[in-house]
């Protein structure tokens, strides 16, 4: 067998002329993902191989008023390091899960969103905080909504020779953001399970609030009519107020264990009855 040819393309532009030539070499940022998949001592590689490392547009990150842009390989240890003030603590949070110091050195939001089949750490709270995520390919690119980067089946919706470049994350100001996670999506008999809950309010009255779970599986755990019935309202909300609510959200939809159900139904509990 051939030794693998490892691609190391210098810009986007010939990053994205070499992808055209092979749509089926997969793209290399941290590979955080790929290391943990072997089975053997050694990674077996493809015959083609594109690696991020030499790109440096897609190792920026930029942050205006508005938005906290950044290019799909920088990884989660230099947003973490942009500290509080221009990363949302959701967000923030969430990153600091995605492992450990050596891991969150090497893992990039691209790569955390490009993993097919399964939702990771970060999918559920930048879907929540209405982050976009840019694809291109030659002469062409569009940008999809964080909850819409993997279809219902879980495969990742970009075309063959298309790789995710830049992704938007708007800074809104919220009140009151929570995450928590239990288990890992790496492993699915650890009943894993990811909680984002967003609340904007003023003057003790619920302005907006959005709340998301993710099992790992494709499908986001959301109630949207759920969020709106709670709109308008009075904080705290009253022990009747918060049972009609999960009353309006009853079972959480998808493929989820008995432990997932229960766990995602006591954390919006919590959630509501925390709203200060």
């Amino acid at each position: 067998m051939a030794d693998p040819t490892i691609h190391f393309p210098g810009s986007l532009g010939e990053l994205l002329q070499i992808r055209k030539r092979h749509p089926e070499a997969p793209v290399y940022a941290g590979g955080t993902f790929l290391l943990a998949q072997r089975s053997a001592r050694f990674v077996s590689l493809p015959p083609h191989l594109i690696t991020l490392q030499d790109v440096d547009e897609l190792h920026r990150i930029t942050r205006t008023e508005r938005y906290l842009e950044f290019g799909a390989a920088v990884s989660v240890r230099e947003l973490l390091q942009l500290g509080s003030g221009n990363v949302p603590g959701a967000l923030r949070d969430a990153l600091g899960h995605v492992g450990p110091p050596a891991v969150a050195g090497l893992a990039t939001v691209g790569g955390n969103l490009a993993i097919s089949g399964r939702l990771m750490t970060l999918v559920p709270v930048l879907a929540l905080l209405d982050t976009r995520v840019e694809a291109r390919r030659q002469g062409r690119s569009r940008w999809i909504a964080a909850g819409r980067v993997h279809r219902t089946d879980g495969t990742v919706d970009l075309g063959v020779d298309e790789v995710f470049t830049r992704v938007r994350v708007p800074l809104s100001s919220w009140t009151k953001q929570v995450f928590r996670r239990f288990g890992s999506e790496l492993a699915p008999d650890s009943d894993p399970l990811t909680f984002c809950g967003l609340v904007r309010s003023s003057n003790q009255i619920l302005e907006e609030i959005r709340i998301v779970g993710s099992a790992g599986t494709p499908q986001l755990i959301r109630d949207k009519s759920m969020e709106a019935e709670l709109v308008g309202r009075r904080v705290p909300l009253s022990n009747r107020e918060v049972r009609q609510a999960l009353e309006l959200f009853g079972e959480p939809d998808g493929d989820l264990s008995a432990i997932q159900r229960v766990r995602m139904r006591r954390l919006v509990k919590w959630f509501l009855l925390g709203l200060r």
